[in-house]
C-alpha cells in the first residue's frame, strides 16, 4: 500500500578517493550520515559507544584493525571462533581493497583482547 516500504537496509560504506577517507552510514530512507567509526546491527550503540571511546584520529590502520576486532568481541558470545570475523582495508597510499589474511585476523584479536581486555561485557 502507498507509503509502506517493503524492505529497509542500512549500510556502512567506506572507500578512498581524492578528498581523502570517508565512512558513512545510511539508514532505510536514504539519509546518509559521515562518521569516523561506527556501528550496526545488533548492540550497535553499544559498540558505537566504545568506538567513540577509544578512536582516535591518528590511529593507524592496525591500531584501526585492533580497535574493529575489540568491537567485535565486546559484544560476540564466541571470540574464540576467528572464522567468523572478516576484515578489509583500503589503504591510502594505493586505493586498493584487500581483504585480510586469517592467519593476520587471529593475531590482530589477540592483540585486541590484550589491549582491550578490561571492555568486555
Amino acid at each position: 500500500y502507498a507509503g509502506a516500504r517493503p524492505i529497509g537496509v542500512s549500510l556502512i560504506i567506506g572507500g578512498v578517493d581524492q578528498n581523502g577517507n570517508a565512512l558513512f552510514l545510511t539508514d532505510p530512507s536514504g539519509t546518509y550520515v559521515p562518521y569516523d567509526a561506527v556501528a550496526i546491527g545488533a548492540d550497535s550503540d553499544k559498540v558505537t559507544e566504545f568506538l567513540t571511546k577509544n578512536y582516535k584520529h591518528d590511529m593507524t590502520l592496525e591500531e584501526s584493525k585492533v580497535l574493529a576486532a575489540a568491537s567485535i568481541m565486546l559484544i560476540s558470545e564466541n571470540i574464540q571462533s576467528y572464522e567468523n570475523i572478516t576484515i578489509s582495508e583500503i589503504k591510502s597510499e594505493t586505493k586498493k581493497f584487500n581483504v585480510i589474511d586469517k592467519n593476520d585476523i587471529v593475531k590482530i584479536v589477540e592483540t585486541a583482547k590484550q589491549q582491550y581486555q578490561t571492555e568486555k561485557k
